[in-house]
């Protein structure tokens, strides 16, 4: 399934959302046979974002402290729900 007609897109949205998150192939969206818009999986990353206080560590491990004074901000717990996390 690599195209399909935007009606029945519409009414087999679920599982051909399903279909690309599965198989990895993106489906093209069409209108009276011309391309509309492409249904595609997102991609997986190979983890979490690292946050400044990581890379800051990871910084000093390899480099030595850093020389200039500065404050970090307090690191704050996350309230929000990543939407892409299940």
């Amino acid at each position: 399934m690599n195209s399909i007609g935007i009606f029945e897109a519409k009414t087999k949205l679920s599982e051909i959302c399903d279909a690309v998150s599965t198989n990895g192939i993106a489906v093209t969206v069409t209108r009276r046979g011309k391309p509309l818009v492409t249904i595609e999986p997102i991609p997986v990353s190979k983890g979490k974002p690292r946050s400044v206080w990581t890379l800051r560590a990871e910084y000093e491990r390899k480099h030595g402290r850093l020389k200039e004074e500065f404050e970090l901000p307090t690191k704050a717990k996350q309230t929000w729900r990543d939407p892409f996390e299940n």
